[in-house]
């Protein structure tokens, strides 16, 4: 049964940290994202869980210990722990930020309440996001490493998170945030060609998963573009919550599209 008012919000790391710096958070762009966060919820009814990306935290450590192969050498060990600490080290600045603003965020770490099984998380506990919820929090998850049965750790990315959350709180609408308008057929911001993918459904999925390219610019532990849009449409098709990929780079695009009133706003939708 869909819980019709909980939407799902996601923000790409590349969003709320610098990626030519290592575990640099962009600090102003975190207190403008929760004030618009803010705004949309005194104006409309709704409860959030917010998921965010780890950016130059989470994924340059993973990258350098390997970690999403698992326990694969005597450094592995210590690279999931470093890499975990820095993940929980953004979600503590995003939390206190959001706590000077007056906003009831709590953190739920996925290594503290999930397991993984073959790098996807498998098994958990949830119960007490949705007791949070129903008391007035707003949960905020993240990219995480975990244990794993089959290769000893992984790392589960915040789109996972919520793919797995979402079967337990089953959102109506999930909206990812990150820096272009939406899906196109090759990274926009090296290709001035690229087109937008204003609707995926089960009619065009496969093709846009195929031919979406990935950004040769970023190092991306958990998949990048290719990964996301089919975490999402799993997380809608399973749902049949309505999905959103827009920029949130845009001043005022996450308020008004968090209220509902998307009139003249670029994006894609994402529907079973």
């Amino acid at each position: 049964m869909m819980d019709d008012n909980v939407y799902m919000l996601k923000i790409g790391g590349s969003v709320i940290t610098d990626l030519s710096r290592p575990n640099t958070a962009k600090l102003d762009e975190i207190s403008r994202i929760l004030s618009e966060i803010k705004e949309a919820m005194s104006k409309s009814d709704f409860k959030l869980i917010i998921g965010h990306g780890s950016g130059s935290f989470g994924h340059i450590s993973a990258a350098k210990y390997n970690v999403q192969n698992g326990l694969i050498n005597e450094g592995s060990r210590r690279g999931a722990a470093l890499t975990h600490l820095v993940a929980t080290d953004l979600n503590t600045l995003f939390i206190k930020q959001g706590l000077e603003m007056n906003m009831d965020l709590y953190p739920f770490s996925p290594a503290g309440f999930g397991i993984g099984s073959n790098r996807e998380l498998q098994s958990g506990f949830t119960d007490h996001m949705r007791f949070a919820l129903e008391n007035g929090f707003i949960p905020v998850v993240h990219g995480d490493v975990i244990m794993d049965y089959m290769q000893g750790v992984s790392i589960s990315s915040t789109e996972d998170v919520l793919r797995f959350v979402s079967k337990n709180i089953k959102p109506s609408k999930v909206f990812f945030c990150t820096d272009v308008d939406g899906v196109y057929d090759k990274p926009p911001n090296e290709n001035p060609n690229a087109r937008l993918i204003k609707q995926i459904d089960s009619s065009n999925i496969n093709d846009v998963i195929k031919n979406t390219d990935v950004s040769k610019n970023r190092v991306d532990v958990t998949g990048g573009m290719k990964t996301k849009i089919s975490l999402l449409y799993g997380i809608c098709r399973d749902t049949d919550a309505t999905g959103y990929i827009f920029n949130v780079h845009k001043s005022g695009v996450l308020a008004k599209i968090l209220s509902g009133n998307v009139s003249g706003l670029e994006f894609t939708t994402v529907n079973r």
